[in-house]
């Protein structure tokens, strides 16, 4: 995994470079006690089965959706855009501007909606912890092949917004 990314969201480029190692030990720890316990039921809903077994899933999916918004309400998910969007590691770029720092001050001109943001932090915990827990999980023997196949889906940038 290259040492920064480029994604483009909406109209907007962001280039996202890496956390320091022993920051992303820190978030890592906050992250798996905040935000793994709700996503990791909805992880298990997602890959159920079918037939009874899809319908309890679902079920399983909404209760992990109520569990992640009573863990991340708005100071939360704020806190954790302020956290994860470091302005020495995210810049961006606007159609026929130079690039510039991620800063507070920016942040009204980088985005046109909160939508923007979520995608933007996806893609910094993608660029800064798929790569090392992936490589981290397939040293154990069941879980390579459905992490083969959670793999092949990965995308560099997203135009969707």
């Amino acid at each position: 995994m290259s040492a920064s990314k480029e994604v483009t969201i909406g109209t907007t480029v962001f280039r996202i470079s890496r956390f320091d190692p022993f920051r992303q030990l820190k978030l890592l720890g906050d992250l798996q006690k905040e935000v793994l316990p709700a996503a990791g039921s909805m992880l298990a809903a997602v890959f159920g089965g079918e037939g009874e077994a899809q319908a309890k899933d679902e079920q399983a999916m909404l209760q992990a959706f109520r569990d992640l918004s009573v863990r991340l309400g708005g100071d939360a998910l704020a806190g954790w855009a302020d956290r994860l969007i470091d302005a020495e590691l995210v810049t961006f770029e606007l159609a026929g501007r130079d690039p510039q720092k991620l800063t507070p001050a920016h942040r009204g001109m980088a985005f046109s909606d909160f939508s923007e943001i979520l995608e933007l932090l996806y893609h910094i915990l993608e660029h800064n912890f798929a790569g090392p827990l992936v490589r981290w999980a397939g040293r154990f023997g069941p879980a390579r092949a459905k992490l083969a196949s959670l793999s092949g889906g990965s995308t560099q940038a997203s135009n969707e917004s």
